[in-house]
């Protein structure tokens, strides 16, 4: 498990990679990728924060193909394996890297149109809340 990271459950066990692939399909069934109300005419380049193994992110990718779709999360098994379906899905609008969401982002200034987080609550400590908001705001 990476020190670095919040999360408690050691990301690297299959059987939480399984409850994250379960939890993740039950709820982009209930809400749908994109609330229905939401334009997306002018949304090219979406991130996707803490994506663990990368559902929602490859979801969005099939809707929008002519968009480009990153996924970003701390824990570099949950990103491998993010990877390793685009390779077999050739989702060629998606990638996944490693990055600490706590952290400034190596992303410039308004480089997405779209940033999608879910689950944060679990990973995220109180006093970081604010640096992230403003983060995520910077980037988009």
């Amino acid at each position: 498990m990476d020190r670095k990271s919040s999360y408690i459950i050691d990301s690297s066990n299959g059987a939480e990679t399984a409850r994250l692939i379960d939890q993740d399909t039950m709820l982009t069934q209930a809400t749908g990728v994109f609330p229905a109300s939401l334009d997306l005419s002018d949304v090219y380049r979406l991130l996707d924060v803490a994506c663990g193994p990368g559902g929602w992110a490859r979801e969005a990718a099939q809707q929008l193909p002519d968009s480009s779709v990153i996924g970003i999360d701390i824990q570099r098994d949950m990103i491998n394996y993010a990877n390793a379906c685009v390779q077999v899905m050739r989702l060629e609008n998606l990638s996944f890297q490693v990055m600490d969401v706590t952290q400034p982002l190596a992303f410039a200034d308004a480089s997405f149109d779209l940033v999608h987080a879910r689950f944060l609550v679990g990973v995220l400590y109180k006093q970081t809340w604010p640096f992230v908001v403003q983060e995520y705001t910077r980037i988009t």
